[in-house]
């Protein structure tokens, strides 16, 4: 297991994104980022893809979530959340 940290400010671009969206994007987001977590915790290096300098990017549905994984560490920091597809 993983440990996984998103920070609050990460936190708050989240619900602003979840808010805007409409009510059944909610539900699929809320599924995606639930699933997202548990990818994360289990396999952080199996989810999405690599990018430049560290990072990490995964799509769950109505989002883009950039994370670092610390092997060493056994940690994931989400670094990034951002809507998409509106």
């Amino acid at each position: 297991m993983w440990a996984l940290t998103w920070p609050v400010v990460l936190l708050d671009r989240l619900a602003v994104a979840y808010v805007a969206a409409d009510p059944d994007l909610r539900e699929r987001m809320a599924r995606g980022v639930e699933a997202l977590n548990a990818r994360l915790r289990a396999d952080p290096l199996s989810v999405g893809e690599s990018r430049d300098h560290g990072f990490r990017i995964a799509c769950p549905t109505g989002l883009v979530v950039y994370f670092r994984v610390d092997a060493a560490a056994r940690t994931v920091v989400i670094s990034d959340v951002r809507p998409y597809g509106r």
